[in-house]
This record gives structure tokens, sequence and C-alpha cells, in this order.
């Protein structure tokens, strides 16, 4: 009879901290782009942030090897490869803003896009510090207080999407310029919805292993 060897525990929340802390990467760097903004950088400011985006896409290929060899008690393997995914792509959707300005040729900022990127910034930390909490999900108050939190900045996302869009609309008679922005603003407040994802994701798991 043969006898088949258990695959190696592997610490899975660990490995979904690594992989967010790339999305904090990208975002802070979408902000700091965004606030000494300078078209003619933008080639090479696309290069970096393609880096971080490439090295979080590395980093998601090793963690599901890792996964597909190895095993973790607290949670299915197929969750945290999920969790993983919709982490990668909050990252993915970060350098997609970027390459927009690149796209459309930006290069005048609207104000909102400052205040979107900071919002960004911000829940880029806040996953991070739901995930770093993740490990200890049964008995974590905190959590479920950033779940709570990411909940919130997708709101003030939708908020502030519906805002910049309409005083675009308004102030704005240029049809490029419009075009633009709108496809800008959609990408700003898709990353957003992007956190609440991976926060709905976690907040399901918890409901089933609780």
């Amino acid at each position: 009879m043969a006898i088949f060897k258990r695959g190696k525990k592997v610490d899975f929340f660990g490995l979904l901290l690594d992989l967010s802390e790339y999305t904090i990467q990208a975002a802070n760097f979408l902000e700091e782009i965004l606030l000494e903004y300078d078209h003619a950088s933008l080639p090479e400011s696309l290069v970096e942030m393609h880096d971080i985006e490439h090295t979080a896409d590395l980093m998601l290929h090793d963690l599901n090897h890792k996964l597909a060899r190895g095993y973790t008690r607290q949670v299915k393997k197929e969750d945290v490869s999920d969790i993983a995914y919709l982490i990668d792509e909050v990252t993915d959707k970060t350098e997609d803003i970027l390459m927009r300005f690149d796209m459309f040729n930006v290069h005048k900022l609207r104000s909102e896009a400052v205040e979107f990127a900071k919002l960004i910034s911000r829940g880029s930390v806040t996953q991070a510090n739901m995930i770093k909490e993740f490990r200890n999900f049964k008995t974590s108050l905190r959590v479920r207080e950033s779940i709570v939190e990411i909940n919130n900045i997708e709101e003030e996302g939708d908020r502030l999407y519906a805002r910049s869009v309409r005083r675009l609309y308004r102030e704005s008679n240029d049809p490029v310029e419009i075009i633009a922005w709108t496809e800008i603003f959609y990408r700003f407040e898709r990353c957003c919805d992007s956190f609440e994802d991976v926060a709905q994701h976690v907040e399901s798991i918890i409901i089933k292993n609780t």
C-alpha cells in the first residue's frame, strides 16, 4: 500500500499579509505621484508601479504553489487562495489607475484625484490590519473593526465618485476632458470597491468557521 505524506504546514496568514504589503506599496506610490504630479515623468513611474504589481503577482503564484503542496487547519485552502487573488486584484486596480493618466495624456489633475489616492492608501493599510488580525479571527475583535472600516472607506469612495463626476459635468465643456476623467474616476471607485471584496470574503470565512 502506498503511503502518502501530508504536505508541510505553511503559514498562509503570513503570506497573505506579505501580499497585502504590496498593495500598500502600490497605493503609497500612487499617492506620491499624484501629490507631485508631473506628466513627463509618467513613463518612469509606470515602470516602477509595474515592478510592484509584477512582484505581487510572483508572490501570488508562490503562495498558490505552497498552498497546493501544503495544508492549513484553520480555514480551507481554496478560501486562502480566493483571498490572495482578491488582494492581488486591489494592487492590479491601483496600477490600472495610473495607466489611465498616461493613456488619456492627462497633464493637469483634478483635485478629487488626490482625495481618491489618499482614500486608497488608507484602504490598503486597513486591509493589511484586517489580514494581520485574520490569524486570530475566532477571538479578535480588531478584524471585525477593520471590516467595518473598509466598508466605510468603500462608502466614502462612492460619495467621492458621485461628487467628482457631478462637478466634472457641471464645470467642464471639454469633451476630451470629460471622457478621460469619467473613466479615471470610475477606475478609482472600482479600486475602492475591491477593498470591500476582500473584506466580504474574509467575513464570510469567519462566519463559516466560527
